[in-house]
């Protein structure tokens, strides 16, 4: 339908994480390119009760930069939609980054205390 749905941080929790913009449009997102994937064989009617659901299922203030971001958002949708999931490039960063950050985490306090303070 001309949308693109996105997921991201919203301090207030009665404001819902995902909003919809014009395509390649969302202004704090930064686009490289179009990732093509399998059209849906979801009728419409099914999908907007998906877009119910993500909107429930993504609070703006559950958003996590590591562990629960735009691309978790973009593959769960990409799934529902019986499309398959985003490919796994998209989210590389974010997987390397929470490994990172829970292996911090489990490290030794001396450790822990130099690189988390």
């Amino acid at each position: 339908n001309g949308l693109e749905f996105a997921y991201g941080y919203s301090a207030c929790e009665s404001r819902p994480g995902v909003c919809c913009v014009e395509p390649r449009s969302h202004p704090q997102h930064h686009f490289r390119q179009t990732v093509q994937l399998r059209n849906t064989k979801v009728p419409a009617e099914e999908i907007a009760n998906i877009i119910s659901e993500l909107i429930e299922d993504y609070p703006g203030h559950d958003y996590n930069l590591l562990r629960r971001n735009c691309c978790h958002f973009a593959d769960d949708f990409c799934i529902r939609l019986g499309v398959g999931g985003i490919p796994g490039w998209v989210h590389r960063l974010a997987r390397l980054g929470a490994g990172i950050e829970t292996m911090l985490q489990n490290a030794p306090r001396p450790i822990k205390e130099r690189f988390l303070g």
